[in-house]
């Protein structure tokens, strides 16, 4: 039987010899916890070998890790990766469904670069009076810099939507915020009703100017105090 914690295992030794861009576990393990073999993705930088010669490395690698349990990994470079999955690849959306980021480049990087987008974008939308997409980039704003705060803190990163449930794991994390519970469960709102026929909508309908400023400020002012945290 092989575990979650066997898959952490895997990978920091793949990490440490190939520094790759990623390690995803997927199947049993990432849905369960356990199973009877290890599923790894890894993403390669694009460089001068191939994906025969890295496959062979990774073997000899992990070659110990063969005598406790199972493991299928499948290598691919990142270039192959985006053809493949704007290609529409079912197994490559199978693994964003299901997949466990066990590694990830430079990850706090790369989420405050979406971070920063996320705000320009609901500062654009309402600028041109798109209240509700103004509204739902702040959201997303402020649910991906709450992550960044979490992982930055040692937390293993959870498909969490909810920002009411993400201050309240921040918390155990002692990642305090000054927040209005009230803007907080206004936020969130946005969220739930993404989809007019969603229950959960925001309480008066479509939002409005006054929504959308609320909403970027709530954005604006916490990933300001998340940054504060980062190191």
């Amino acid at each position: 039987m092989v575990t979650l914690k066997d898959a952490r295992e895997v990978s920091n030794k793949i990490v440490k010899e190939f520094q790759p861009i990623s390690v995803v576990v997927f199947g049993s393990v990432a849905r369960e916890g356990k199973g009877e073999d290890l599923d790894l993705l890894v993403v390669s930088e694009d460089d001068k070998r191939t994906i025969k010669e890295f496959n062979k490395l990774l073997f000899k690698n992990i070659r110990e890790y063969y005598k406790r349990f199972s493991i299928d990994p499948f290598v691919v470079s990142v270039s192959k990766l985006k053809e493949c999955f704007f290609k529409g690849s079912l197994f490559l959306r199978l693994i964003q469904k299901e997949g466990k980021v066990l590694y990830m480049k430079d990850s706090i990087k790369q989420w405050l670069k979406q971070v920063d987008e996320d705000l320009k974008m609901a500062n654009y939308l309402r600028k041109g009076n798109f209240f509700r997409g103004a509204c739902y980039y702040s959201q997303q704003a402020i649910e991906k810099s709450l992550k960044v705060g979490l992982l930055q803190k040692g937390w293993e990163l959870e498909k969490i939507h909810s920002i009411e449930r993400l201050i309240v794991v921040a918390e155990e994390y002692n990642l305090t915020l000054k927040v209005n519970e009230e803007d907080i469960v206004f936020i969130d709102s946005i969220y739930r009703g993404r989809y007019p026929a969603e229950e959960g909508l925001l309480p008066l309908g479509e939002p409005v100017e006054e929504d959308a400023v609320r909403a970027v400020n709530v954005a604006n002012e916490v990933v300001m105090e998340i940054k504060k945290h980062i190191k």
